[in-house]
Order: structure tokens, then sequence, then C-alpha cells
């Protein structure tokens, strides 16, 4: 018998008023699992990209590079979104896609996209489905939306943040002089204007992604090509997410399990420093991928990373199953 697939759907959803009385049309595409693979109840995760990459980011279009698929075979429900400014979604001036609406906007479109999964009303033959909990998954950027997400909203079951560092972002270098952090300077103009020399390649790929990805990644960083699909040429404002204490001040409130991963060369300071900042969690863990760069997909250990969220996403599961909400417990596990 062949394999089942899943299911793939692309979404621009206009949100309703947020509390400015702004609204905005934002893209976003649902991965349902196979049907041999769904669950009674399905966990969600909710897939948020980092600054210049998009939700394809998630789903790269190469055999073993789509993160959506390794999670949908195992059972997973997937949203991947694309925040204000960038990709699919509406695209406003800079100053008006702060941090904050960016995470206010991805959460009223969340509650939508979750009304329809339980109401039967995302797809034409989907029906009605039993979501389990809700996870949040940011990777560098989108990290710090998560969280803003999570803080002012209460949006998420728990958090993973990949490569987002919530006490000061630090960019590497080949030398230590070289990298680009904000942390203890007086003068932070001056400190970013030195990304104007910084080696974009080291920092964010390790030396054995292939050329498809980091070359691609690079030419249009440099502006020699048309960005590839998983790019986005517009970000939200997220200079105020550089700025050292900006993150920690709001996580600190944040309770859920967190499950902060980084790669072996990436743009987080030290592991347990960026523990430290969350000071009311009580199921926190820590992952360093080995021989990842800061854009954790592209990598040749991604599969490590991709399977550590796997366990993460069951024992939030389990949690959630303790708490008495309404679990079966007899559900197959997908190894």
């Amino acid at each position: 018998m062949a394999e089942q697939e899943r299911t793939k759907v692309h979404f621009r959803i206009k949100t309703p008023p947020l509390s400015d009385g702004s609204t905005w049309t934002l893209a976003a595409t649902v991965h349902l699992p196979p049907e041999d693979r769904r669950r009674q109840i399905s966990p969600v995760l909710v897939c948020l990209p980092g600054g210049g990459y998009n939700r394809h980011y998630f789903d790269l279009d190469a055999p073993g590079y789509s993160e959506a698929e390794h999670h949908t075979s195992r059972g997973v429900i997937v949203i991947a979104i694309d925040h204000l400014r960038v990709g699919d979604s509406d695209i406003p001036e800079l100053e008006i896609a702060t941090l904050e609406r960016t995470a206010e906007a991805n959460h009223a479109l969340l509650q939508i996209l979750l009304e329809r999964l339980r109401n039967g009303e995302l797809m034409k033959d989907v029906a009605p489905l039993s979501l389990g909990p809700v996870i949040g998954e940011g990777q560098s950027m989108g990290g710090h939306i998560a969280l803003l997400m999570q803080a002012r909203h209460h949006t998420f079951a728990a958090v993973a943040i990949l490569g987002s560092s919530v006490v000061c972002t630090r960019l590497p270098a080949r030398e230590r002089t070289g990298e680009v952090c904000l942390l203890g300077k007086s003068n932070p103009a001056e400190e970013l204007a030195r990304l104007r020399d910084l080696d974009w390649r080291y920092a964010f790929h390790w030396d054995d992604v292939p050329e498809q990805f980091a070359g691609a990644d690079m030419a249009a960083r440099h502006g020699q090509d048309t960005p590839a699909y998983w790019l986005s040429a517009t970000t939200p404002n997220a200079s105020e997410g550089l700025l050292p204490g900006f993150l920690a001040r709001h996580v600190a409130g944040i309770t859920v399990p967190v499950l902060i991963a980084m790669g072996e060369r990436d743009v987080c300071q030290d592991p347990l420093r960026e523990m430290a900042a969350f000071m009311s969690v009580r199921d926190l863990a820590l992952f360093v991928a080995p021989k990842m760069g800061h854009m954790h997909n592209f990598a040749g250990t991604r599969a490590m990373l991709w399977n550590r969220l796997s366990a993460f996403i069951d024992q939030v599961r389990m949690v959630y199953r303790a708490a008495d909400h309404d679990m079966p417990n007899n559900e197959p596990r997908y190894e």
C-alpha cells in the first residue's frame, strides 16, 4: 500500500481588530498529518520564522529538509505563519510592524485557524479535529515573537525557542573579537555598523550546508540574486529584540514549559545565561545541536534538533494529560 501524504493548505486571513483597532491580512500554511497518522487528539506546532525568512523555511522542497513533514509524520499538526511584513502577509511601513503588534496579529490569526480545525471548517473533506496542546516554535526573531505571544496573550501550552537569545543577540565570528553584540556597549550604532564586515555565511551556516541553500542565502543577502522561496525581503521591526534586557523583562513571568535549543555556532549567549532569564518556568530544558549554525533547518544535523522537538512535544502532551485534559491513554507513538 502506498504511503499516505500529508495535506498542505495555504491561507491568507484577515484578523479581527487588534487592540489599536488595526486589522491585517496574514498568510499561513496548515500541514495536516496523513490520515493513517492522525491522533485522536492532535498536538499543534506553530512555527514562526526568523528575520529575513518566511514560513516556507519550515517546509524546504528537498528530500529530508522539510521540518513540517518530519512532525506531521508523527501525528502533529503544523501551522507555519508569515508574520506581519513577511512573505505573503501584509507589508505595512516598518515602524508599524513592532514586535508587540506582530505578536498580537499572530495570536489573532492563530485563534481563527484553531477554531476552523476544531469545527471542521478548515477545508472540504476535513472533519472536525480534537486538538491537544498548542506549542509555539520560534526560530531567531520568531522566538522573540513567540515569547511575546506567550507573555502578553498566553497563546501556547509550551514554547520552543530556537537560536533566539533573550539576553542579547550575539552574532558569531571566526575570531571572538569580530563578534557583534550590544551587551555592555555604550554606542549601539557603532557596534551595529560592524555588521557590514560580518561573515554571514559563517554565522548562519555550518560548513557542510549545501550550496543550494547557503549560496542562495548569501546571494540574496548581498542583492546578487532573486531571493529564494524561503526568504523574505521585508521583516517586522525587530530592532527592539536586539537590545539587552528587552526580552528578559517579558519572559520573566512565563510559566509554561520551555525548550531552549541552539546550534553549536549560534546567535545566543552562553546557554546557562539564557536559561537564567526564565525565572518562573518550572520545566526548562536546553539542547545544543552539534555541527549546526544559526539556520538550523539547513544543517546536516537538523534531524537531531527535530527529534528533540518531537520529544518535547511528547513530554508536553503527557503534562497536558496529567492536568486532567481529555487525552486518551492508548494513542500510538510514532518513532
